[in-house]
Formats: C-alpha cells, sequence, structure tokens
C-alpha cells in the first residue's frame, strides 16, 4: 500500500466524515500502476498520482502511445486480461489502479474487459500472495441504486448488444471481488453520468452503494476530484474490500 507522510491522518480523519483536504506534504514515492493511463480518467488518475509524488507505470498494449515526459513515469507494455502479462508487471509495486472500458466479442458481461481483469488481478493475488499490490479498480456509475431503483434494471439494455455487456460487465467485477478471498481490492464507483473536467477541489464524499447528492440536488463530481479519491484510496486502503460510491461534499 502506498503511504503518505504524517499529514495523511489529517486527511484520513477527513475522508471519514467526506471531506479531504488538499495534500499539505509530498507523498513517498512508491510505485502505482495505471491500466487505461491514456483514457480521460486514467490520465487524470496518473497526473495526480505524479502531483503526489509517486511513481506511475503506464501500462498498455502499445506503450508507445503513452506519452508523458514525467521523470517519474514510466510506460510499458501490457495486456490487462493476461495473467502472466499483469504478474510480469505488477510484481513488487505498491497499487494497481484499473480504469478500463472495453467490450467482449459476444456481448457478454463475463467477457467484457472489466470483468476479465478483475478475474486477473484476483489470480494474479493469489499467486503474489502477501506481497500482491491493492488493486484499485473504475467501476460503472450505472451499478449504483438511485432511490431505490437499481441503474442497471433498464429495458433499454438488452441482453446480447454491446451496452449490457459493457456496462453489466462493471456489475460482474464487483462480483468476483466480492467472491474472492485474501485480495485487498477496492472498487470505486463515480456518479451514473455525472462526471467531467473540471475543478481539482479535494473534496468529495465516499458512500456504498447508492448515488450521493449533494444539499442541491447535484450527483456531479470532476474528474480531478475522482482522481484524487482514488489517490487517496491508494495511499490509505480506507476502502479496502468494498465498493464505493464517489460524489460531491454535502
Amino acid at each position: 500500500m502506498m503511504r503518505r507522510y504524517s499529514s495523511c491522518l489529517i486527511t484520513g480523519a477527513l475522508a471519514l466524515i467526506g471531506l479531504v483536504a488538499l495534500p499539505v506534504l509530498e507523498a513517498a514515492a512508491e510505485t502505482a500502476v495505471v491500466y487505461g493511463a491514456s483514457g480521460r480518467v486514467g490520465g487524470v488518475i496518473v497526473a495526480e498520482a505524479l502531483a503526489r509524488g509517486h511513481d506511475v507505470v503506464g501500462v498498455s498494449r502499445n506503450p508507445t502511445g503513452l506519452t508523458n515526459d514525467h521523470a517519474n513515469f514510466s510506460a510499458v507494455a501490457g495486456d490487462v486480461t493476461s495473467l502472466e502479462s499483469a504478474l510480469e508487471v505488477i510484481e513488487g509495486t505498491d497499487v494497481v489502479i484499473l480504469s478500463l472500458r472495453g467490450i467482449s466479442p459476444g456481448n457478454t458481461p463475463e467477457e467484457a474487459t472489466t470483468a476479465v481483469a478483475a478475474v486477473t488481478f484476483i489470480q494474479a493475488a493469489g499467486r503474489l500472495g502477501d506481497a500482491a499490490p491493492h488493486v484499485i479498480q473504475v467501476g460503472g456509475g450505472i451499478s449504483l441504486w438511485t432511490n431505490g431503483v437499481w441503474g442497471l434494471n433498464n429495458p433499454e439494455l438488452e441482453a446480447g448488444t454491446s451496452r449490457h455487456g459493457q456496462y453489466f460487465g462493471h456489475y460482474v467485477a464487483i462480483e468476483h471481488y466480492r467472491a474472492s478471498e485474501g485480495v485487498k481490492w477496492t472498487v470505486m464507483s463515480p456518479p451514473p453520468s455525472d462526471m467531467a473536467p473540471g475543478e481539482r477541489t479535494g473534496e468529495y464524499r465516499l458512500g456504498l452503494e447508492d448515488v450521493l447528492f449533494n444539499a442541491d440536488g447535484s450527483s456531479f463530481i470532476s474528474t480531478e476530484d475522482f482522481a484524487f479519491a482514488v489517490i487517496d484510496e491508494a495511499e490509505t486502503g480506507q476502502s479496502m474490500g468494498k465498493r464505493v460510491a464517489l460524489g460531491p461534499p454535502e
């Protein structure tokens, strides 16, 4: 697990009530592996980790597409669905962040990239034992509940369609983690269709299965604050073994 200097005690305490302070001291330079490092969410997560002083390894099937000239960033070739590849990349690292999309050839949730990646890293953790890194997967907000209605309980998500496979794949990934034993995992879900680039305030709220709204009825969280929360989790492990919802302060 990546750990920060003593200022993280203040940050962690505030996180329990939903507000997180901006870091005061630079983080210890421990290693985060980011799959999906060139994506619209993964790229911001990379930037946040680097800003806090961590070493970051970006992983892609074609790493030449990962362009980042930061001294603490490196790019490697890797396949998120291959156990052998994963073991080569993650052994000896502190945290693995999976910021993934992708559908399967048959549009089935079980074959979606998100679900297969979860299985891959559960197997990798079994191989590595106590030395396995903490795995943090970015989950789909559609798998959260809103006013008692499950986001995936949507008649428009017909089985056999790409949207069905993609969205339910996020839920299948969660179920794989929940069924695992001895795995250090967290799934962090942003609000459905309510996250976009914006201000990095360092403030957010954590929940469990329900979309979080503020006093104005908004569930919006900036991509920058979502990334802030992901790296907080990487540093503290405060939500290990849980799927958590991310939302704005009350």
